[in-house]
């Protein structure tokens, strides 16, 4: 599962209660308890997820972000005040402010909004290939593929459909999902195609099968499974397993 880096930013007492109602996110946590201790960390690691307070004794909240946003442009930013607060809208990008007194569970909530913005941002850009001879199962899946985030979907009914689609296909996709049981050409079939072909093989591939099949689709050089049926909860697991 990726786990996404948050910086934490404040005095020592307010960072370690920051860190205790965090401590269920899927984040790795570094601290620091000034602006240039911050900008030093920022510089030198690719930071997800900012939470700082604006009033920093060597440096304002907004003159750090200001001064790091060139280089984490796509950083999302939570500003805590000791004091009401205001800041103009399109004076910074992805960030939010809310003062001292609001409940702390608002910045878990942050934490987790962020955290699902972030992955669908990242799935947008992905091509996927999604193989499914059940016209049914296949428009269920790209719903909840398309509920994830994902947008670039191209769609094949059987294995020959999939090869066809590879082939034409530039660049490759950047994950497959097929069903095992299709006419024409089966999805361990496919799976068997692409790993003697040099330049796909690395394709990252998800085989939907029964639990029966799942260690031979495995054996076979699937990355990950998903055992039938499945919900949008066991695909998004899988896919974070592989991409």
């Amino acid at each position: 599962m990726n786990q996404y880096k948050l910086l934490i930013v404040d005095d020592p007492k307010n960072v370690q209660r920051i860190q205790d109602c965090l401590h269920n996110a899927s984040c790795s946590m570094q601290t620091a308890c000034s602006g240039q201790a911050a900008l030093k960390i920022m510089r030198s690691t690719d930071i997800d997820i900012l939470i700082s307070k604006i009033d920093l004794l060597d440096i304002n909240g907004l003159a750090m972000y200001k001064a790091i946003k060139d280089h984490r442009p796509d950083m999302h930013c939570l500003f805590i005040s000791d004091t009401t607060s205001q800041m103009d809208s399109q004076e910074c990008h992805r960030l939010k402010i809310i003062e001292r007194s609001v409940n702390m569970n608002s910045i878990s909530e942050f934490v987790d909004q962020t955290i699902i913005q972030i992955k669908q941002n990242h799935y947008d850009q992905k091509k996927l290939l999604v193989v499914e001879d059940t016209k049914a199962l296949l428009f269920t899946l790209v719903k909840m593929l398309k509920k994830l985030g994902f947008s670039n979907i191209v769609t094949a009914n059987n294995g020959n459909q999939a090869i066809e689609c590879l082939v034409e296909m530039t660049p490759p996709p950047d994950l497959i999902i097929s069903d095992w049981y299709m006419p024409e050409k089966s999805g361990l079939e496919l799976l068997q195609w692409l790993q003697g072909n040099d330049v796909l093989k690395n394709i990252p591939f998800i085989m939907a099968t029964s639990k029966k099949e799942a260690m031979m689709a495995i054996n076979a050089g699937a990355n990950h499974f998903l055992i039938k049926p499945f919900d949008i909860e066991t695909i998004q697991k899988a896919i974070e397993r592989v991409l």
